[in-house]
């Protein structure tokens, strides 16, 4: 049965948490049913939806900012060892940052609203981005470009014949992983940086300690996330290692 290690998962989830919830008590921990009912109550009204979609369009937008600036970083990197030492203390900088520091500096340059979102998330997973891509693009056979130059094969035929064909295992894995990450920071980048957003009706539950509320929000944050691995990353990585298995069987 292929959704049984869901329903399994998904059994053990609701089991604990209403465990936790009688040991400690309603107050602290609501039921799963309190949580359901709040959670039906906020499916219902048509800004729960709208708040959903300034939040993932944040973070769709941070993605592919630091997408398209990884492509061009990372090959030109990839292309040339001098670009590669010039650009690898950038970017060892940036990912050594954690997402709370861009977070506060954000606040502090443009107060609260969706460029902290959006920045913080470009941010975070443009470094392994860049990574990915300029590994894959040392890795591409230095002899197949020796012939483009011998041919005069026009530098857009290149990319799109030679590099980019050769990347896509590379960039299908970086994506697996920074789509997951955006979404994490998405949220948390919301919960101390914006007005709105998911992350935003999180801090207003806690703020005014409606812990049903509070819990339901934490519910979508937690469906989103497993229908994002389920849907787009789990696909990803499958297509990573389908392309890496081809390659390998026709090398």
């Amino acid at each position: 049965m292929k959704g049984l290690p869901v329903i399994v998962s998904l059994g053990i989830a609701l089991a604990a948490w209403w465990a936790c919830s009688l040991a400690f008590g309603h107050m602290l921990i609501p039921s799963p049913v309190a949580v359901g009912r709040e959670l039906a109550g906020l499916c219902l009204r048509p800004g729960t939806w709208l708040t959903v979609a300034v939040t993932v369009a944040r973070g769709m937008a941070g993605l592919l900012a630091a997408l398209g600036c990884a492509l061009v970083f990372g090959i030109a990197a990839g292309s040339s060892r001098e670009t590669m030492r010039l650009l690898t203390p950038l970017v060892a900088a940036l990912q050594s940052c954690p997402p709370i520091l861009w977070i506060t500096l954000l606040m502090v340059w443009a107060g609260t609203g969706s460029l902290v979102p959006m920045a913080v998330v470009f941010a975070t997973v443009f470094p392994p981005l860049f990574a990915n891509i300029a590994q894959g693009c040392m890795a591409l056979d230095k002899r197949l470009f020796d012939m483009a130059r011998l041919y005069r094969v026009p530098r857009t035929r290149v990319l799109l014949k030679i590099i980019l064909p050769g990347l896509t295992p590379y960039l299908l894995a970086g994506l697996s992983h920074a789509a997951a990450t955006s979404w994490k920071v998405t949220a948390v980048a919301e919960f101390l940086g914006s007005s709105t957003g998911i992350g935003a009706r999180l801090f207003w539950s806690y703020r005014m300690l409606e812990i049903p509320q509070l819990f339901a929000w934490a519910s979508i944050v937690v469906l989103l996330g497993v229908a994002l691995e389920l849907l787009v990353i789990a696909p990803l990585r499958a297509s990573s290692e389908a392309f890496t298995g081809k390659v390998r069987e026709q090398a």
